[in-house]
């Protein structure tokens, strides 16, 4: 086996097992925060999340834009443009983290004006949002080093590094967060489980590439003119993204109060659990995208779009069935059945993601081909529609108001125009992609989902137990097929090596 091979073995497997212990850390977080705090106080919490998150496009685009120049001089080999390329962008990182700053400082004022907060935990909550702001402020100038390890295509590294944080971060909060435990102890576990990923990616930085040199205070007019032409519509694409994720909790919050956000935060957890495995793992497919652009390898394009399309419709389509033949018995047995009301957000929002989840690959070419511009307007669009619809609906329609408009806007922006949009570019037609990469993936999707729905009608899920064997029974169901489809000839390769191992012995 090559190296290269060996090693996307590696990103794969280890890409995989962050996102398993990503969601499994989020469900147990998740049920242990609503028990301890209470809901109104959860909701608050998802609340000041929601506007850490909202700081994180501050940066303008250079973190985005940063990846893909880094990819390009290493593989020019020209160690001094990346340097300074390197160098330029940590300067204008550290300025973005002190306008962070500042910004957070502002926020703790507003807070407390937009939302209900009980008084008696004012300062805990403006506490927290600053904690919140020094993460965010602290994240930009120390991205550099996770941007290094991602143009080395270094994945797993990254993946080992934060499989024990997240381990270790998990382990703090059920042991130091308890009934009536300030807010702010929260935020400061994630804060210093932040400053430890970030002095272990530095490290693994260095030791990837010795010649590493960042220098603050670094301006380089050629890289300047590198990063902006990218670095703004990157940012147009991080505003708007930001906006369209945030839009929900923050409008719930305020037409519906606290304890609706609880509700809605179940849903939407949820399915950013799926959408961020989805994430995790079409994103190994952008450097090679880069590559196979700038050696202008047009074929092998196309093969990449359709076959990473079938792969990534397979991965999506597995959450989704998942989730709607199980998912309201998932979620009154995880919840106590104090939260069963999430479900049909859940519903509307999976259906939502289904498509813009099966286009991971398509965004990963679209990035490497410098269509930033496109994805950037089809974000502003997204983030635009989401915002005017789900605000016209949340009064009229609550929380599922807000998941349609959320879930339409998706479908359309982040699902159908860009993949129309590489169709068109890459000559092939959507007739061709949806008859090779979708509808057979679906056919057995369908009947798997379909099968275990029918099951469970007739014998109900009693508990823990009998969950898990339905989940299983659903894997075995479709993943064989699923793979089979896929891979081809392929997918048998491991069950004919056993057999022949078995007839030797």
């Amino acid at each position: 086996m090559s190296r290269t091979r060996h090693r996307s073995i590696v990103n794969v497997g280890t890409t995989a097992a962050v996102a398993v212990l990503r969601a499994c850390e989020g469900l147990i977080t998740v049920a242990y925060l609503l028990r301890v705090l209470g809901t109104d106080t959860f909701g608050i919490w998802a609340l000041i999340s929601t506007m850490a998150a909202y700081l994180l496009v501050l940066d303008l685009g250079v973190v985005g834009a940063l990846g893909r120049l880094l990819a390009g001089h290493r593989g020019a080999s020209d160690i001094e443009g990346f340097n300074r390329t390197l160098s330029t962008a940590l300067t204008l990182l550290t300025g973005a983290g002190v306008v962070t700053l500042l910004v957070a400082f502002a926020m703790a004022e507003i807070f407390p004006l937009v939302f209900h907060v009980p008084d008696r935990q004012l300062a805990d909550v403006q506490l927290a949002l600053l904690i919140a702001g020094a993460w965010a402020a602290l994240y930009f100038p120390t991205s550099i080093f996770d941007v290094v390890l991602w143009s080395h295509e270094r994945f797993d590294l990254s993946n080992l590094i934060e499989m024990p944080v997240i381990a270790t971060r998990l382990s703090l909060i059920l042991l130091l967060i308890h009934e009536g435990s300030p807010l702010s102890h929260l935020a400061g576990i994630g804060l210093a489980m932040n400053v430890a990923t970030v002095v272990l990616t530095a490290a693994c930085a260095w030791r990837v590439e010795p010649r590493l040199r960042p220098v603050p205070g670094v301006l380089s007019r050629a890289a300047l003119r590198e990063i902006y032409p990218i670095g703004v519509w990157f940012s147009a694409l991080s505003v708007a993204r930001s906006l369209t994720q945030q839009v929900g909790p923050t409008l719930v919050g305020y037409g519906l109060g606290n304890r609706a956000v609880a509700t809605f935060t179940i849903a939407r957890q949820l399915t950013a659990y799926c959408a961020t495995v989805m994430l995790s793992l079409t994103q190994l497919a952008a450097p090679r995208a880069a590559v196979l652009f700038f050696g202008r390898h047009g074929d092998e394009q196309k093969i990449l779009f359709v076959v990473g399309g079938r792969a990534a419709t397979a991965l999506a389509l597995f959450f989704v069935g998942g989730f709607l033949s199980l998912g309201a018995q998932f979620i009154s047995i995880w919840q106590g059945g104090r939260q069963d009301a999430s479900f049909m957000p859940l519903v509307v929002l999976l259906l939502g993601e289904a498509f813009p989840m099966a286009q991971g690959v398509t965004y990963s070419i679209l990035t490497a081909m410098g269509r930033h511009r496109a994805l950037a307007r089809f974000a502003m669009m997204e983030g635009l529609c989401t915002l005017c619809v789900a605000a016209a609906a949340v009064r009229p329609f609550g929380i599922l108001g807000v998941c349609c408009a959320i879930a339409i806007s998706a479908t359309v922006f982040r699902g159908l125009c860009p993949w129309l949009l590489t169709c068109r570019l890459l000559d092939v037609t959507p007739s061709a992609y949806l008859r090779d990469a979708v509808f057979p993936v679906a056919a057995v999707w369908a009947a798997a989902t379909v099968a275990i729905w029918l099951t469970a009608a007739e014998w109900p899920v009693r508990g823990w137990g009998s969950l898990i064997g339905y989940g299983a029974l659903y894997a075995a169901l479709y993943l064989p097929a699923g793979a089979f489809i896929v891979l081809g000839r392929e997918a048998l390769g491991p069950a004919r090596s056993l057999i022949r191992r078995l007839r030797i012995t």
